[in-house]
């Protein structure tokens, strides 16, 4: 599948690989100065690790700027314009962000072109270890794939031979072939541990330490998530997983990361340490009033305090002892004209950004509120509840916090509307790790809903907390200046253009069944 790169996230993509084959536990076995795109001998080692900074480094930059726009945890701030036509959904097939173009691109030719010659290498090789992480990875890209934009090339994907690979649909060809891939990892589990036991993978591996059971509760969960888009078909399957046990109950995040030019985390990077800038993303009143409202300290990880609180407080206690007094968003969208009363920068918080921030595949959160989302569905409470109160513990606790008050306070299980609880947890868990599975999971429950024509507050001058009336704390509003009508949302990434400028059968398919970002995929509500 031919393409065209982008030269900055290349020249990223290939500092994050070095990254990761030089920096995972002291590997050393790579010089810097080598291109790890070409390495001397295509083995499992160097390919899989190139395809982990190929999708991390999609996930960390483009992919996170949209999930954190989207999901409205954050906004553009209204003196620049970086992301403008990101709040404002004026997407077209060229995009960078949302990642339109680099997703397709760099998973269709940098991470799964990788992935497949290491699953060859390792066969050949008989390193399960490396296969089993390869195989998954695979699972775990295609997902994101499909999720994105819907039917894809799958079956034809990767084959040199044909020039047009076909689009194959998402549900009936697309998603059994995704859970194959996981199946197959999950069944090589023992022989992965053993290989690993002789030839450990641990010093390569920057997202699960090299551990081969947490690889395999790792694909037991991401199976779990590809049964949840469809429950009602997949409910004896998933009973059967949850009977099985063994499913992650951790982060599976890349935290490798250093101070220090193309070595940081991505968005990081390029947000805050190329751009002339910090001002681009800002705190959104729909999430962080909503988190006010419930005196939820988390809000100091995830943004800044104003200057005017910094000059009066100076350390995380304070902060969290004064957030009403310490914290100021403004509207989610674009808009920057005079009559929307948007404070000014001193009095409005920024999104809180590091250098050594995780990007997840998947977070500890997430994944006890799949398993209450898969109990709930069953009509078991009891259970449903108790992984849901391990969820908002384990919330809490990636940023050191208690969350135990919580439990039974202001996040208590709502037992006569358990998914509604769930869907809202799913929303706040998203913010400050794998954001953009926000905007998909949104998208699949249909939760925070979406309320058109209201805004979060009426007037939006500083610390003015009161709600516009009819507006329900939680939702998500229309964006000022949005491109689209009243209530409308995207639902889908376009397909890029460069899809059809090298596959005729993506033309094809894009003339048939149009490239609407407003057409619902099969799983969503």
């Amino acid at each position: 599948m031919k393409i065209v790169k982008n030269i900055g996230t290349a020249m990223l993509c290939m500092a994050l690989a070095m990254t990761t084959l030089t920096s995972c536990k002291d590997s050393g076995f790579l010089d810097i100065n080598d291109n790890p795109n070409y390495p001397a001998s295509a083995s499992a080692k160097y390919l899989v690790a190139a395809a982990e900074a190929s999708t991390v480094s999609i996930l960390g930059y483009q992919a996170a700027i949209t999930g954190n726009m989207w999901c409205q945890y954050t906004t553009q701030g209204n003196s620049t314009n970086q992301y403008n036509s990101v709040c404002s959904y004026s997407i077209t097939t060229a995009d960078n962000y949302p990642p339109v173009r680099m997703m397709w691109e760099y998973y269709y030719s940098h991470s799964l072109e990788d992935l497949k010659l290491a699953l060859a290498d390792a066969e050949a090789n008989k390193q399960w270890n490396w296969w089993l992480m390869a195989k998954v990875l695979t699972a775990y890209d295609y997902m994101m794939l499909t999720d994105s934009y819907g039917d894809i090339p799958f079956t034809e994907a990767l084959n040199a031979t044909i020039a047009n690979p076909k689009f194959d649909d998402s549900k009936t060809v697309v998603y059994p072939g995704i859970i194959a891939l996981l199946d197959e990892a999950i069944a090589k589990g023992d022989d992965a541990i053993a290989a690993n036991a002789t030839s450990p993978v641990s010093n390569y591996d920057c997202y699960l330490g090299g551990d081969m059971k947490k690889w395999v509760a790792f694909a037991k969960s991401l199976k779990l998530k590809a049964y949840l888009k469809d429950y009602s078909a997949n409910a004896s399957q998933i009973a059967s997983l949850l009977a099985e046990g063994g499913l992650l109950e951790e982060d599976c995040a890349w935290t490798v990361w250093e101070d220090a030019t193309n070595k940081s985390n991505p968005l990081y990077e390029m947000n805050i340490r190329q751009l002339n800038t910090t001002e681009n993303m800002r705190a959104c009143q729909t999430f962080l009033d909503y988190m006010l409202m419930n005196n939820d300290p988390r809000i100091v990880y995830i943004y800044e305090p104003t200057a005017q609180a910094k000059a009066k407080f100076t350390t995380e206690e304070e902060w969290i002892a004064n957030l009403n007094e310490c914290y100021e968003g403004l509207p989610y969208g674009a808009e920057k004209t005079p009559d929307t009363k948007v404070a000014p920068l001193t009095t409005t918080s920024r999104f809180r950004q590091r250098y050594n921030d995780p990007v997840y595949l998947m977070n500890e959160a997430e994944c006890e509120l799949m398993i209450a989302e898969a109990y709930a569905r069953a009509g078991n409470v009891s259970k449903a509840k108790e992984y849901y109160d391990k969820a908002i513990i384990a919330g809490f606790n990636r940023w050191k916090l208690d969350g135990t008050a919580f439990v039974d306070g202001v996040y208590k299980f709502d037992e006569a509307n358990m998914l509604k609880s769930i869907g809202m947890q799913y929303w706040i868990t998203y913010a400050g790790a794998n954001v953009y599975d926000g905007w998909l999971t949104r998208n699949r429950l249909g939760i925070p809903e979406i309320q058109p024509d209201i805004m979060v507050r009426e007037v939006n001058d500083k610390l003015e907390r009161g709600f516009a009336e009819g507006y329900v704390p939680g939702s998500l509003v229309d964006a000022t200046a949005s491109s689209l009508n009243a209530g409308q949302y995207p639902m889908r990434l376009l397909y890029p253009q460069g899809s059809t400028l090298y596959n005729q059968k993506a033309e094809e398919y894009i003339m048939t069944n149009g490239n609407d970002m407003l057409k619902k995929l099969w799983w969503q509500k």
